[in-house]
């Protein structure tokens, strides 16, 4: 067995990272180090971080639906099997860590999660370096000169 077939070697399943910080923006809400946000209340953040989380699942449920029509595997921690250019990923290599960024940025609004807004930056660089960085050198390595046009061709995150 190859390395390209065992998968890209993440060092953690991605999702874990979005529960990382969502745990650790709510037990930093909770500190004296706590910032005098509004409360919860119906106004532009808390719409603004509604729209985030629907868009956000919106758009993970076509980034499934796409990998899951095209054969290839959902979980990152497994050997793809194709490279994916449909659905969402005509926009953006990587719509479900994507879609992860903005869920942790509109729950973060939509409860007044200051400490969510401060991590969801460090949420996106950690996806960016410990995540998307390996699959890229793993989707190189397996797929060659047809990934490196993928890489010209559309944009990691926006």
């Amino acid at each position: 067995m190859t390395d390209t077939d065992r998968g890209p070697g993440l060092p953690l399943p991605p999702p874990v990272l979005l529960l990382i910080a969502l745990v650790l923006a709510i037990i930093l809400d909770w500190t004296p180090l706590r910032f005098l946000a509004p409360p919860v209340s119906f106004n532009p953040q808390v719409v603004i971080g509604a729209l985030l989380v629907v868009g956000s699942v919106l758009l993970v449920a076509g980034a499934v639906r796409t990998f899951r029509r095209e054969g290839t595997n959902v979980v990152p921690t497994r050997p793809a099997l194709k490279i994916v250019t449909t659905g969402p990923y005509r926009f953006t290599r990587n719509p479900m860590y994507l879609s992860m960024v903005l869920f942790m940025l509109g729950i973060s609004l939509l409860f007044s999660l200051e400490w969510g807004v401060i991590l969801t930056p460090i949420l996106w660089i950690g996806y960016d370096r410990l995540i998307v960085a390996r699959e890229e050198a793993y989707l190189s390595a397996k797929f060659g000169t047809d990934y490196q046009g993928l890489l010209q061709q559309t944009r990691r995150w926006l």
